[in-house]
């Protein structure tokens, strides 16, 4: 049995052993001062030692530039010092699993998740989640809408089917965009009956947009990782069926690479303008 220590930094930070409760920080100004605090905290809870760790699973967004590269630099130092097996998992797949594999209507019926993040839970319940739940049944094709915040009024997004194959590649967009793209693209390509649960950070922000969505159904600020010990599994087997899909070793390290989708605000300055008689500009006229 493998020690699994799951690092995600694209949306504030959450750090854990598979198994045990993680550490969650919802302030993405924290990463640098509390990651490594954390990371040593959950492992020791776990009673493990550093060296005990035989596989790291890193989150690679798509997430902003500065929060998503503090979480993968400690992935790889850590994975490198333990010469453990290191794994990439997307912010977004997660969502789908955690849908259907019933995770997050388990989570519902428990009340682990607080109900200000339950932004609409159709009368049906999650499992018969459309607008026209009097009709649901068994026939209800089901799809996930998962998303990421990007701040500037931007969300990252992909819309998945219900065995989690992408229907919508990921990508970054503007959320009445994003209802545009998955209404066009579900009126052209199904005619069966279909609910679509929108799940992860940005739900809350534009609530209003998703519930444009044609047979809209669960919507909820909920990532897999918010589902504690259970989040942290799911968060594995996405890492871990991922790589089984790689085909050789180059795919598997660019598995772990960022995913940004966006350049980061940071940019390489203009050259220094040269002053009129300065030794640059003699120079360029001698020459």
């Amino acid at each position: 049995m493998s020690n699994t220590l799951i690092i995600d930094t694209s949306f504030g930070s959450t750090v854990g052993i598979v198994g045990e409760e993680p550490i969650v920080e919802t302030d993405s100004r924290t990463h640098v001062e509390r990651l490594q605090v954390n990371i040593a905290k959950v492992v020791e809870d776990a009673g493990l030692k550093p060296s005990d760790i035989d596989r790291v699973v890193v989150g690679v967004g798509p997430a902003p530039f500065t929060g998503l590269r503090a979480g993968l630099v400690a992935a790889k130092a850590i994975a490198f010092a333990n010469n453990a097996q290191i794994l990439g998992c997307d912010s977004l797949l997660p969502q789908s699993l955690m849908m259907r594999s019933g995770a997050f209507e388990e989570a519902v019926q428990n009340g682990s998740i607080v109900k200000d993040l339950l932004l609409n839970i159709p009368a049906a319940g999650v499992a018969d989640s459309c607008d026209s739940c009097d009709t649901c049944d068994s026939t209800v094709h089901h799809y996930v809408l998962s998303l990421n915040d990007a701040r500037r009024r931007q969300v990252y997004m992909a819309l998945y089917d219900g065995e989690g194959n992408a229907l919508i590649d990921m990508d970054i967009d503007y959320p009445q965009n994003v209802v545009s793209r998955v209404n066009e693209y579900l009126a052209s390509e199904t005619n069966e009956n279909y609910c679509v649960d929108v799940l992860g950070h940005g739900a809350k922000k534009y609530v209003e947009d998703w519930r444009n969505i044609a047979n809209v159904g669960v919507i909820a600020e909920v990532s897999a990782l918010d589902l504690g010990v259970k989040g942290l599994k799911i968060f594995e087997q996405c890492a871990l069926e991922s790589a089984e899909h790689c085909s050789d070793e180059n795919e598997r390290v660019k598995a772990v690479e960022p995913l940004y989708l966006r350049r980061p605000d940071v940019s390489v300055p203009n050259p220094l303008k040269h002053v009129l008689g300065s030794g640059a500009a003699n120079k360029a006229k001698e020459k």
